[in-house]
């Protein structure tokens, strides 16, 4: 099979170069355009002393600096169509395969150790550091380059002839040394060829090896099965092509996954259609839990949202439910970001399970540049999404955090639904304000803050969102004390502004605490004196007949 020239790879280096430079919106937003040329010059002299499987991987590093999960690049030509025949998922408690072709027997299920001697992390992350990611959680998804012989020869852990030696841990505890030789995709199969489009598929498919009845996962069901509908599994094993709806009234609870932001479902309906359905089965019996799974939705077409949202938005002033719960993950991503953000607008909502792969502003709209020398193929983000411009986090924010454990998934528990339809609280803060007191919602965040403070990605919510649901409780509902529970967490979670003491004394002026609300007045003024409603603090404190103090908590003394 041809291998391209030296010549030819650094003319192609050259080439994907310019066409970053010149499709990207901003490619230098993560990776400074002197270190990526500097970086793409030492590549270029090193090309002489490189395998053309190093050149592949080098090349692919080059471009995953600029950090962005839409601008790849991957394999495309017979020399690098080479797989290993398992599909590898980090868990919390560690990297298991999810799935294997037959001829691996017993792979699927086992805990991966070592690879090539090395621990299963170290590997695991040179190979993300071949594919940009918007974020660590979009990172821990892209470990499937691990199937690939050319990279895993490019990385130096598999041998010349492509042997890779796996450590691995079986379901009873025993430890075992695996080799597996590589093999070609084969010819006709789903995907086939070098590329890795292949990783769109779930967690129980592989490279494009065999057939999807050849490829079996933890259950001992092949692929193929999961390609059907059968209400036995866990919800989130339904179905996993395009969208699945699913009453459960036994639980009180509707669910529906949407794994891609299609056109028609394997009823033919569109993705609005989807939920119109939805919604008119939850009329029949108006369940306490809707719950929305986007855990495994890549994206797709982001001009279906508007059709999905305008349906809840119909139904916003009678939903046919109670609590709306959207569940995210890692590889929650792409459009599915759009629907995120369409939900986090227009619904009262809470995110439940992991942190999405992309955050509410990110690039996407991604091209494909074939490069056939050497047999590569750029993507290249093409737009840049601002979703929300008040918020700069690397993901989308999650309430209560429901990440997979493997020994979850081995035993079709899902730490996301069975909590919701088991009656634990699952709610976000400000819906457990507005419906069971904002004491109630303060002590749950206490409690939450314990459990989950463990979770170095969960953070207290949102500045903006107490304070929104501070004043609706203040001004919409007339339930200062309620809201003055909410102004107290919210000044205990962000002390240093000073709106936060400015909003508590309003809410405890209201509910009759002349003295606690002055004080908190104070404490606004030491923060900022010059705010814009300092002429309104410094009048409320002026018509107190003795001296007013700071509020107890204040960051700042008054001065003297």
């Amino acid at each position: 099979t041809y291998a391209a020239s030296v010549n030819e790879w650094r003319q192609e280096i050259d080439q994907i170069v310019d066409d970053i430079k010149l499709t990207h919106p901003d490619p230098f937003t993560k990776v400074g355009p002197l270190i990526f040329s500097r970086q793409a010059a030492a590549l270029k002299a090193a090309i002489p002393t490189l395998s053309e499987e190093q050149r592949l991987v080098e090349t692919m590093r080059l471009v995953a600096l600029i950090g962005d999960g839409h601008t790849q690049l991957e394999p495309d030509s017979p020399v690098f169509d080479s797989w290993y025949p398992f599909r590898l998922y980090q868990f919390e408690d560690g990297y298991f395969i999810t799935g294997a072709h037959t001829s691996a027997s017993g792979l699927s299920g086992a805990q991966v150790l070592e690879i090539a001697g090395r621990p299963i992390e170290e590997v695991a992350s040179e190979a993300r550091e071949l594919v940009g990611g918007d974020n660590a959680f979009d990172k821990k998804e892209r470990i499937h380059v691990l199937s690939s012989a050319a990279i895993m020869k490019g990385l130096g852990y598999a041998k010349a002839n492509g042997e890779l030696k796996l450590k691995i841990k079986l379901a009873n505890g025993q430890t075992k040394h695996r080799t597996l030789r590589p093999v070609k995709s084969t010819e006709g199969a789903p995907l086939a060829g070098a590329t890795f489009d292949w990783h769109f598929f779930p967690e129980m498919k592989g490279p494009p090896i065999g057939s999807h009845d050849e490829w079996v996962g933890v259950f001992g069901d092949s692929y193929a099965d999961y390609r059907k509908v059968d209400l036995s599994r866990p919800p989130h094993l339904t179905y996993r092509r395009l969208y699945v709806t699913r009453p459960m009234p036994e639980h009180d609870a509707y669910y529906i996954q949407v794994n891609v932001v299609g056109d028609a479902s394997y009823e033919n309906e569109d993705l609005a259609g989807t939920f119109k359905r939805a919604f008119k089965e939850m009329q029949a019996f108006t369940p306490k839990h809707l719950i929305v799974d986007l855990r495994y939705n890549f994206g797709g077409d982001g001009s279906r949202i508007p059709g999905v949202i305008h349906e809840f938005i119909k139904n916003e002033d009678n939903p046919p439910w109670t609590n709306l719960y959207i569940l995210t993950g890692r590889r929650t991503f792409s459009a599915a970001i759009m629907a995120l953000e369409g939900f986090t607008k227009h619904t009262r909502y809470t995110i439940v399970g992991e942190p999405s792969g992309a955050a509410l502003n990110h690039y996407g709209d991604a091209v494909p540049i074939k490069h056939p020398q050497t047999g590569v193929q750029l993507y290249v983000s093409t737009l840049w999404h601002q979703l929300n411009e008040y918020d700069p986090g690397a993901w989308v924010y999650v309430d209560v955090p429901a990440p997979f454990t493997f020994k979850d998934y081995a035993k079709g528990r899902d730490p996301a639904v069975d909590a919701i339809v088991s009656g634990r609280e699952m709610r976000a803060i400000p819906i457990i304000a507005l419906s069971d007191g904002g004491a109630a919602a303060r002590q749950t965040y206490k409690k939450r803050s314990n459990d989950f403070g463990k979770y170095d990605w969960w953070t207290p919510p949102a500045f903006e969102d107490i304070k929104r649901v501070g004043y609706d409780l203040l001004e919409d509902f007339d339930r200062p004390q309620d809201a003055v529970e909410m102004f107290m967490l919210l000044a205990e979670l962000y002390p240093n502004k000073w709106n936060s003491w400015e909003s508590l004394g309003r809410a405890q002026l209201a509910a009759g605490l002349k003295k606690e609300g002055l004080e908190s007045f104070q404490c606004a003024l030491a923060i900022e004196p010059n705010t814009n409603e300092d002429g309104d603090l410094r009048s409320a404190i002026a018509e107190s007949e003795a001296p007013v103090a700071a509020a107890t908590g204040c960051p700042v003394a008054l001065q003297e």
